[in-house]
């Protein structure tokens, strides 16, 4: 039987690119979750390795709010 705790904290998804892969894109990605995509399809890996890596996860949490900030919604202008 897997345990997803420990699957999360022995190892990565197959699709998780890493961290400096995923740090490539992280713009695109932020981008795309700002505009409403469905980031599921299109950054399924980003996705994973955010689930397993708390620092990139925290680092995009912070490039969402900073985008947020200095960009308001395009529904709003």
């Amino acid at each position: 039987m897997k345990d997803p705790f420990f699957d999360r904290l022995l190892g990565t998804d197959d699709i998780d690119p890493g961290c400096e892969a995923g740090f490539a894109i992280m713009e695109q990605y932020a981008e795309a979750v700002l505009r409403g995509e469905d980031v599921a399809l299109t950054y399924a890996g980003v996705l994973a390795h955010l689930r397993n890596c708390p620092d990139c996860r925290e680092d995009t949490e912070g490039l969402l709010a900073a985008l947020r900030d200095i960009e308001p919604p395009s529904d709003l202008g």
